[in-house]
């Protein structure tokens, strides 16, 4: 004898039920547990599983019963088809009505008639997304062990699959209930479902208008089945409910033919230590949940499970196919790779002349080391000095990107080059700006393009060129951008100050020309890196003792080959404002 967990969600509660299923159905026990209303379904959840903590129903399996309220049933008349292409059909029709989830789950349909030759009829039950996914919040926060989601009409069925005698199992029979103010009608020829319909009673409790209701919809069913391409002899009437002999009366006079009644004591036993009535549940809201739960006990499928659907059969297992493709690909390599080693045998042979020969060269290359290192000093010493043309177009595109009759180059950010120096590939020059905010993004173009720049001597007043009122020393070098990236890096005080730099030396100094001799420019009192000097502030003028070498001193070279001599011009650079 199994046991197992039947529950129904309720807007408000939940029942739950212990249900022992054998030679007959048995309650063991049930409760009503309140819920919070809403859409939280995890907090009703925890409610479920704080109330059933004392059943320890982890342990065995449940099966959730879904209200007629809550599902949305589709009648669905299809064409002829093979079964196989029946599901995907179906979950089209269905969501036109209805809006399921992803994965397909929430939905399930049940053929009651139909093949490849003749139409199917269709019966589909489901919820939409969002309840789904509100019923599974719930589920999973009530940590129960839920094995199959069923809708509660179909536990009708189940009791009237088990009122038929072995006699009348096999014989078409027309069933009816009422459960509160709607009735459950279906017909089944023993586990066969061929139809059910729900209908709503008068909203009055009058058992003469609930019979007549239940009646006419009998009449609609019997005229239906006996519509049918696979009609037999006239099916057998039964009513399941309390007052059965009473309701069964009536409803034979309405119809005109003889109803059997079948008593709900007589399909469902309470367990003697559970006392119904105290509980605040009747025996027709425990009875449909507990055919469910019992049938999943005795291993028996459901017609519709919400939470397992009917899906279209997996495809034909391909393994033979793959295995034949996998030999064939096998056999493909090795041939490919013994015809590669036959292919590689001979450059082996060849490379192994090869580098007899070359061993034979041997003595010729140890020959030539001594001038391919002459070489290379050679071409190292020619790239330690630079293109004066080159480097002057260069650094005038960089001072002054517009040409002077652009107006997309703001006149005030102009330098005036007085005096120009190139040393090896160091370039120092002397300019004349209108003020100090023109230093900066000329420094800054002067970075983009690749250049090293270090800042020397700042005049604030100075009076060789009219206009030009602050005159900058600087000393740039043309180098790669990862240098250049890796000097801003520094921290400013590794910076060494202009004075503490090392000039070049030269054995023989090359004295500059001078075309116009500009004003010795005014000491600072301290000099000031890029990364030290603000904009806005000019330099103060140094000591006397502090002052750094003249801007004209003649430059000198390591080397008296490689010495350039320095070019000095009064008139602007080119791409600088004249």
């Amino acid at each position: 004898m199994s046991r197992t967990l039947a529950l129904k969600l309720l807007p408000a509660a939940a029942i739950a039920a212990v249900v022992r299923s054998g030679e007959r159905l048995e309650i063991e026990r049930a409760v009503r547990i309140p819920l919070p209303t809403g859409g939280d379904g995890t907090a009703r959840g925890k409610a479920i599983h704080e109330a059933l903590a004392a059943w320890k129903p982890g342990r065995i399996a449940t099966v959730l019963a879904a209200p007629r309220s809550d599902l949305t049933i589709q009648n669905l008349d299809l064409p002829p088809m093979p079964a196989d292409d029946l599901p995907e059909l179906v979950h089209l029709q269905a969501e036109r009505d209805i809006q399921l989830s992803e994965d397909g789950e929430g939905f399930d349909f049940l053929p009651l008639s139909g093949d490849e030759e003749h139409p199917y009829r269709v019966l589909g039950a489901g919820v939409s997304a969002t309840q789904w996914k509100t019923l599974k919040a719930t589920c999973d926060a009530s940590e129960l062990k839920i094995a199959r989601i069923v809708p509660e009409p179909l536990g009708w069925v189940e009791l009237g699959r088990a009122a038929l005698t072995d006699r009348n199992a096999e014989s078409l029979g027309v069933f009816s209930a009422i459960i509160e103010r709607q009735a459950v009608v279906w017909a089944g020829r023993g586990d066969a479902l061929q139809l059910i319909r729900t209908v709503w009673l008068p909203a009055d409790d009058n058992a003469a208008a609930d019979a007549a209701a239940l009646g006419n919809e009998l009449r609609r069913t019997l005229l239906s089945l006996a519509q049918s391409h696979d009609a037999g002899p006239p099916p057998r009437c039964y009513y399941i409910g309390d007052n059965a002999d009473e309701i069964a009366g009536e409803l034979g006079a309405t119809i005109s033919k003889p109803v059997q009644a079948i008593s709900l004591a007589k399909l469902v036993r309470i367990d003697a230590s559970f006392d119904l009535p105290s509980s605040g549940l009747s025996l027709v809201e425990l009875a449909p949940m507990a055919a469910l739960a019992a049938a999943a006990g005795a291993g028996r499928g459901a017609p519709i499970d919400l939470l397992h659907p009917r899906r279209r059969p997996p495809a034909p297992s391909k393994a033979r196919t793959y295995v034949l493709a996998t030999a064939a690909a096998v056999a493909g390599v090795a041939m490919i790779g013994w015809q590669a080693y036959q292919n590689v045998q001979e450059p082996l042979a060849l490379a192994a002349t090869a580098d007899a020969e070359r061993r034979a060269l041997e003595p010729v290359l140890e020959s030539y080391k001594a001038d391919e290192t002459k070489a290379t000093a050679i071409g190292n010493w020619l790239g330690q000095s630079t293109n004066l043309l080159t480097e002057l177009d260069h650094l005038s595109g960089r001072l002054r990107p517009e040409p002077l009759a652009s107006e997309k180059f703001a006149a005030d950010q102009d330098l005036v080059l007085t005096r120009l120096n190139v040393i090896n590939r160091q370039v120092s020059f002397t300019a004349a700006a209108k003020s100090n905010d023109a230093i900066q993004p000329a420094e800054r173009r002067l970075r983009e393009g690749n250049y090293r720049v270090d800042r020397g001597v700042v005049e604030p007043k100075a009076e060789g060129m009219p206009g030009f009122n602050v005159t900058v020393i600087e000393t740039i070098e043309r180098v790669a951008p990862a240098a250049i990236a890796t000097t801003a890096a520094e921290p400013a005080a590794a910076t060494p100050s202009a004075e503490n730099r090392a000039a070049p030396a030269a054995t023989e100094p090359a004295k500059p020309v001078e075309a116009e001799k500009a004003e010795p420019a005014k000491a600072a009192s301290t000099e000031k890196t890029e990364a030290e000097q603000p904009d806005s502030e000019p330099t103060k003028p140094p000591a006397e003792s502090e002052k750094p070498a003249a801007a004209d001193e003649p430059a000198k070279s390591p080397e008296p080959a490689k010495a350039s001599t320095p070019v000095e011009s009064a008139a602007p650079a080119a791409g600088a404002t004249s």
